[in-house]
């Protein structure tokens, strides 16, 4: 029942969740082929090119990203690159995706994912030729360019559904027994997930809000009760005991001691951090005994390849991964996971307890 909830409150506002996949993965696929377009890759490929030709031609390192990136190519269904005889070459006859027509069919609560695809691909070259920025690095350049195309995408309906899923897919004395008790929220983004969280607990639970671009912590910071009025204007007061505290810090290096929080929540976070494993590990080391780690992570085979080449284009991103991958990691903890498929969102709690 719990799971049935949770997962008809994302249907109902954004319809399919695979569909939304679909539609926001011809996005990132559009963005990613125009990066490549944009310093005349697909060009060179009018004749066929070696791999060491491409290396050569456009100093990109030699490495998995790359590797990577052509073996996406070659597998899109468009056949948009082909591969014979260890050489690529640019299939004339598929058309290059059009971004006008993409939109035109997408929904428009999925919409939005142009902000992250926009303002993400354009580090894919950098990555390609090893300039390489970190997750902070990548969000903060050019003025907090993409700290601020993200504060508009975080601000969007469709993150805000999937956190009330998140919500409706605890047990109820899961939800009560938070009442009063410790949350840690690694990745607060804009201030929008914090202001969420703390309707969704009517301000009765202690939240830390943590992030790692610095960027992003201070717009939390700034905007977290003015989301507050905007979302609910007659909310309850927000005091010096209730209002959250605001931390930056990595999540695979969590800068709080052991048995600090009663429970975490880690929404969409994953992917973005250098070691999901570790990161997991470090949410259970400063988890209570008996506390709840629980949010929402998209995972293969239901996240789009060009979207996990977006999210890779910063060093130290790991991507996406597999349901069994975060499965193992919770167990090597000593943990139960308990997931929505394919929503992703999920549970966990110790199997000692």
């Amino acid at each position: 029942m719990r799971a049935l909830r949770a997962w008809l409150s994302i249907v109902k506002s954004v319809g399919s969740g695979a569909r939304a996949g679909r539609q926001g993965g011809k996005i990132f696929r559009y963005f990613v082929f125009k990066a490549l377009s944009d310093v005349g890759f697909l060009e060179y490929l009018a004749v066929p090119r070696t791999y060491g030709e491409l290396i050569a031609e456009f100093g990109f390192e030699d490495g998995e990203y790359f590797q990577g990136l052509l073996n996406t190519l070659i597998n899109d269904n468009q056949n948009l690159i082909i591969q014979n005889n260890k050489q690529y070459i640019r299939n004339h006859e598929a058309a290059m995706p059009d971004l006008e027509t993409i939109m035109q069919k997408t929904h428009h609560r999925v919409q939005p994912m142009m902000l992250m695809a926009e303002a993400l691909s354009e580090n894919i070259i950098m990555r390609l030729r090893a300039e390489r920025l970190g997750l902070p690095g990548v969000f903060e350049r050019d003025e907090h360019r993409v700290v601020n195309m993200f504060n508009e995408l975080l601000g969007t309906a469709f993150y805000s559904i999937v956190r009330a899923g998140c919500f409706d897919y605890l047990k109820r004395e899961e939800r009560q027994g938070l009442v009063g008790k410790q949350l840690l929220e690694i990745g607060c983004g804009n201030g929008l997930e914090t202001a969420e969280i703390w309707l969704l607990t009517k301000g009765k639970v202690h939240i830390t809000a943590a992030d790692a671009v610095p960027g992003m912590l201070q717009l939390a910071e700034k905007q977290f009760e003015q989301y507050l009025d905007q979302i609910q204007p007659k909310h309850p007061e927000v005091t010096a005991e209730n209002r959250p505290g605001f931390k930056l810090a990595n999540a695979t290096n969590l800068p709080f001691d052991d048995n600090s929080f009663d429970a975490v929540l880690c929404f969409f976070v994953l992917h973005w951090t250098a070691d999901p494993a570790t990161a997991i590990k470090e949410a259970v080391r400063v988890v209570r005994p008996g506390g709840l780690v629980f949010g929402a992570q998209s995972y293969k085979p239901y996240t789009n390849p060009y979207l996990n080449l977006v999210v890779r284009s910063s060093r130290n991103s790991y991507g996406f991964f597999w349901k069994e991958d975060i499965q193992r990691w919770f167990s090597d903890c000593g943990w139960e996971l308990d997931m929505i498929t394919p929503a992703g969102i999920f549970r966990a709690r110790n199997l000692t307890n």
